[in-house]
């Protein structure tokens, strides 16, 4: 029998937790090739097109610069849009882009790819309309279901390393990339366009929308565009202290780890180790931000989000550490793991602009937050630049884990704000963890 009120779902399962599962499909379908397989593609790319392997983290970059402002649109067109039409766009651009990168036969070609298609593609199907999603179907758990969401990430550099591993000798790369690209259009497309729905009517129950059990507001009827208007202005997004805090945080934390993740292929190669063994390491990277990104997600919900990033910042620093003095392939995947968990922050980060902002300016906020990513790709270029010109990762490695004990000190500062429930249109439903 169905709940009167509205707050509990008439069956047994809440439909929020099948949005997050097609969430999850589209960030693997994004990121798989265009990034978390990025690193086994390098050396290849350097000795077919006669070009340094550092040229290629430029695509990493163009990327970056491209999804910032990207972000800062889509964050707005999240908060107010159908996420069906922008999450279907966004992977019918990840489609032609891994299509156009099978063609290339310049390191430009691969950079202006990355930094004109993929940066706006990507952007409209993961995080950014992800995220804000997710904060208008939770409220209670929501970190949890932040934490599923961004699995996805962690499972595409879990799983797809070893297969490009295996299959790449035999089709060649750019066999690859055009399966990807058919793979995205004909499957994963349609998938997650005829499932997602933007918010919980009282028909799919409303129960996840408080803390406290109040019976929230319910939410309109329409699958088109955000449940409530949105209330602050760029202008006031920009002048609160925690948010100005959360963007140092990630973008520490985000380009020191991938510093060592995106230079993974050739690092692995100065210790000796091929293509198998580099898929290996970058797999372990996935496993890392999979596992991280559940607890991270549980504890976010228990204990709020300082302590979990600050534990993070230095779980990172001591991966680094491993690299530094590692030579076997088992010390290695160790530092690598530890690495991986640097991926996780996306979870607490995204928690805490949720409590800070609410869900009717998350997208906004989120997507501002954004806008700083291409500084986090500072780190990859800058280390990979410094190991050519001296031989050694070692000085950048210090650098790097100098400033992530930096950042774990200032997350123990962070303030975090009450909670507010989407439904509610903003009204305190439950108080964050402190």
């Amino acid at each position: 029998m169905s709940d009167p009120t509205g707050t509990k779902p008439s069956g047994g399962w809440y439909y929020g937790w099948t949005v997050v599962a097609v969430i999850v499909l589209s960030q693997v379908a994004a990121n798989s090739l265009s990034y978390y397989s990025f690193p086994q593609f390098v050396p290849i790319w350097a000795a077919e097109m006669h070009a340094r392997p550092s040229v290629f983290q430029l695509s990493i970059m163009a990327m970056l610069v491209g999804a910032s402002p990207s972000s800062v649109i889509v964050g707005a067109w999240a908060d107010k849009y159908s996420a069906r039409r922008i999450f279907g766009a966004g992977l019918t651009g990840m489609a032609l882009f891994y299509l156009g990168v099978s063609f290339a036969t310049r390191p430009w070609h691969i950079i202006a790819l990355y930094g004109l298609v993929a940066a706006p593609a990507l952007t409209m199907c993961t995080a950014v309309p992800a995220n804000a999603l997710i904060s208008r179907w939770f409220v209670r758990s929501l970190g949890t279901a932040l934490g599923i969401s961004t699995c996805g990430v962690g499972l595409a550099a879990t799983v797809l390393p070893k297969l490009v591993a295996t299959f790449l000798p035999e089709l060649g790369w750019r066999m690859v990339w055009r399966i990807g690209a058919l793979l995205v259009i004909a499957v994963i497309m349609p998938i997650v366009v005829m499932v997602i729905r933007d918010r919980p009517t009282e028909r799919h129950g409303l129960h996840y929308l408080t803390i406290d059990g109040a019976i929230p507001v319910a939410a309109s009827n329409s699958h088109g565009g955000s449940a409530m208007g949105s209330n602050l202005g760029w202008r006031e997004v920009l002048s609160r202290r925690t948010f100005w805090v959360l963007v140092a945080i990630y973008l520490v934390m985000i380009g020191t780890g991938t510093a060592f993740v995106q230079n993974m292929g050739i690092f692995a190669k100065s210790r000796g180790f091929g293509l198998q063994e580099t898929g290996t390491l970058i797999a372990m990277v996935g496993i890392a931000h999979v596992f991280a990104s559940l607890v991270m997600g549980v504890l976010a919900d228990r204990f709020g989000n300082r302590l979990p990033l600050a534990g993070m910042a230095l779980a990172v620093a001591a991966g680094i550490g491993v690299l530094a003095v590692g030579h076997s392939l088992p010390v290695l995947a160790l530092g690598a793991t530890l690495i991986g968990l640097n991926a996780a922050v996306f979870t607490p980060l995204s928690s805490a602009i949720a409590a800070e902002f609410g869900a009717q300016d998350f997208g906004k906020a989120f997507g501002l937050a954004m806008l700083f990513v291409p500084l986090s790709q500072i780190f990859p270029y800058a280390v990979a630049r410094q190991q050519e010109v001296t031989g050694s990762y070692l000085p950048g490695m210090a650098v790097c884990a100098g400033m992530l004990v930096l950042i774990a000190g200032l997350s123990l500062s962070l303030k975090e704000k009450n909670r507010k429930s989407p439904a509610l249109g903003g009204q305190d439903a439950g108080i964050a963890a402190a």
